[in-house]
């Protein structure tokens, strides 16, 4: 091989030396699933909030049968997303992905998004942060304008957990999300008027600073893929010019 790269001219062996680099980068910054899984957490928000807002605009109304029929779908609906979330999501995630970035090929940097468990002690230590949290704000402890600057204190340093262990693997882009999520909370805690109830501001700085990383990450793997064909088509043009 090293005798083969010898005899290629400098421009070529340039082209050979970048496309391992290129390749990486482009595997790193495919975010497609991460959209894709943003897109389907925000419909599902959407279908919670619209059957219960159904639910009780119908009963306050007097529309008890509507009423009744709402609470039956928004339970079925509760189910089904359990389902959905522990089985079925993952699967579909993946073909969507795959339909999306059809034609851009594939390279892999080992286990595909969304199939690796959170280590144990770290999910468990967030999910019991993320329950203290919602208990302290509804005990008054801490005022409602402050519940996302709370969640700041341990979502951000999980969020930079989980990128320092699949630091080889995801993309660099999605530091924007702990980055941005942690700016959020100093700008409510400093009184700057963003805050529009505990809905708002803990749903979008979650799925839209999510969604702005991965976009982010996706964009520049456009790039990267368009430099990695590029570079393809060179040391293919050039060894075809030799032949």
């Amino acid at each position: 091989m090293r005798d083969e790269m010898s005899r290629q001219p400098p421009g070529v062996n340039q082209d050979l030396r970048e496309l391992p680099t290129w390749a990486r980068r482009y595997a790193q910054n495919q975010t497609v699933p991460l959209l894709v899984f943003q897109a389907i957490f925000v419909a599902g928000a959407a279908a919670f909030g619209g059957l219960g807002y159904l639910t009780g605009w119908a009963y306050v109304h007097g529309h008890r049968v509507l009423a009744l029929a709402a609470m039956l779908a928004l339970i079925g609906f509760a189910g089904w997303w359990v389902w959905f979330s522990v089985l079925g999501a993952a699967g579909l995630i993946r073909q969507a992905a795959s339909r999306l970035t059809r034609g851009s090929g594939t390279v892999s940097m080992g286990a595909p998004p969304f199939s690796r468990a959170t280590p144990t002690a770290p999910g468990c230590l967030f999910a019991l942060c993320v329950v203290a949290s919602v208990l302290i704000t509804m005990m008054g402890w801490v005022p409602t304008r402050y519940m996302q600057p709370l969640s700041a204190v341990y979502v951000v340093p999980f969020m930079i957990y989980l990128g320092v262990k699949q630091w080889n693997t995801s993309s660099p882009f999605m530091v924007l999300w702990p980055a941005l999520y942690g700016v959020h909370a100093v700008l409510i805690v400093a009184g700057v008027p963003i805050s529009r109830g505990p809905m708002f501001d803990m749903f979008f700085p979650t799925v839209g600073y999510g969604s702005i990383a991965a976009l982010a990450g996706h964009i520049y793997s456009r790039f990267a893929l368009r430099r990695l064909r590029a570079l393809a088509a060179s040391t293919e043009t050039a060894e075809g010019g030799e032949g």
